[in-house]
C-alpha cells in the first residue's frame, strides 16, 4: 500500500506524482531568512491548486523532523486540496540535527523512523510513508553517515522507500555503499538531485546498481537549464532507463512558487518540462513511467 497523511491507498490510486516536495518546511532557521518557512497558508493551498489543475494527484513530502515537518498541515492541505500527500520520516544535512542524534547510535536513530512508519508522528495517528529526505553533504559527515545507515536499517526492517538528499547530485555511490552494507534493496533507494550533476554516465553507474534517481530539482533553472535536463532525461529513456527515474520540483524556498512570478512552482513538470521531453521525441508511455508508474512501485510499502 502507499500510506498517505489520509490513511494507505492502493498504489493504483497514487496518480501522476511530484516525488520530492516541501508543502511545509522551515528551513529559515539555519538559512537566517523568511523565504524558507512556510506551511498551510492561502499561498500553499493556491500553489498546490496550480498543479492539480494540470494533473497533479499526490506530493511526497520531504521535511524530515529536523526541517520543520508538520504532518498536521499536511493534513489539512491534503484535505483542503483533495491530494494524496505522503508524510517522511528522517533527518537532514549534519547542521540541521538535534543534538541528540550526535549522542545516538544508528539503531537508536532506526527505532525512531520507525515508530514513525508503524505508530505515528509525534502525538498524532499519522504514519510517515516514506524515509527522506535523509542527506549527505559534498563531505559526507560521520552524523550523515549515521543517519543513512539508520534509514537503510528501518527501510528494510518496514520494506518501504528511503529518498535522500545528493548535495548537488554527488555521493550518490557513497551512500549506495552504505545502503548495500545494510541490506536495504536498492530499488526502494531514491537518490536524490542526481540531475544537477550533469553527467549521464554517473547516471547509469547509479541506476545499474539497482538504485532509482532523482530529476527533482525541475524548473531551479538557477542551477542547471531544464533543456540540459530533459537532453539528459531523453538520452537515458532511449537507452532504456525510463523504469528508475522520477521527477520533481524540490520548492523549498517561498520566491521559487508560480504566484510570485519568475519561476513555476509545483508546476513546472507538467507544464514546462513534460513538453521539453515530447520535444525530444519521449512518448506518453515513458512520461507515464516517469510520473505515475514508478512512484506507485518505489512508494509502495510491501
Amino acid at each position: 500500500m502507499i500510506r498517505t497523511v489520509r490513511g494507505d491507498i492502493n498504489p493504483s490510486k497514487l496518480g501522476v506524482t511530484m516525488c520530492h516536495e516541501h508543502l511545509s518546511v522551515d528551513l529559515g532557521r539555519i538559512r537566517n531568512d523568511d523565504d524558507s518557512t512556510f506551511g498551510y497558508s492561502q499561498l500553499v493551498i493556491d500553489e498546490i491548486n496550480f498543479a492539480k489543475e494540470l494533473g497533479v494527484q499526490a506530493f511526497v513530502e520531504m521535511s524530515t523532523n529536523d526541517m520543520g515537518r508538520n504532518v498536521n498541515d499536511l493534513l489539512k492541505l491534503s484535505n483542503t486540496c483533495d491530494v494524496h500527500i505522503i508524510a517522511p520520516t528522517g533527518f537532514y544535512l549534519d547542521q540541521y540535527h538535534p543534538q541528540y542524534i550526535h549522542d545516538m547510535s544508528e539503531n537508536d536513530i532506526a527505532e525512531i523512523f520507525i515508530k514513525d512508519l508503524t505508530v505515528g508522528i509525534d502525538d498524532t495517528n499519522i504514519k510517515a510513508g516514506v524515509i527522506g529526505e535523509v542527506a549527505t553533504s559534498k563531505v559526507m559527515t560521520e552524523n550523515e553517515k549515521k543517519v543513512i545507515a539508520a534509514a537503510a536499517i528501518a527501510g528494510k526492517k518496514v520494506r518501504c522507500c528511503v529518498s535522500t538528499h545528493c548535495q548537488m547530485g554527488t555521493l550518490g555511490h557513497e551512500q549506495l555503499d552504505i545502503f548495500e552494507e545494510k541490506g536495504m534493496p536498492l530499488n526502494k533507494v531514491v537518490l536524490g538531485h542526481i540531475d544537477l550533476s550533469n553527467d549521464i554516465e554517473y547516471m547509469k553507474s547509479l541506476i545499474d546498481r539497482g538504485a532509482n534517481i532523482g530529476f527533482d530539482t525541475i524548473g531551479k533553472t538557477s542551477y542547471l537549464k531544464d533543456e540540459n535536463r530533459a537532453d539528459n532525461l531523453a538520452q537515458l529513456i532511449k537507452e532504456g532507463y525510463v523504469d528508475k527515474i522520477i521527477l520533481s520540483t524540490d520548492i523549498s524556498r517561498k520566491s521559487y512558487m508560480k504566484t510570485f512570478g519568475k519561476y513555476s512552482g509545483y508546476t513546472a513538470v507538467l507544464d514546462k518540462f513534460v513538453p521539453l521531453l515530447k520535444e525530444r521525441g519521449i512518448c506518453q508511455d515513458d512520461i507515464d513511467h516517469l510520473l505515475i508508474k514508478n512512484p506507485s512501485r518505489i512508494f509502495d510499502i510491501q
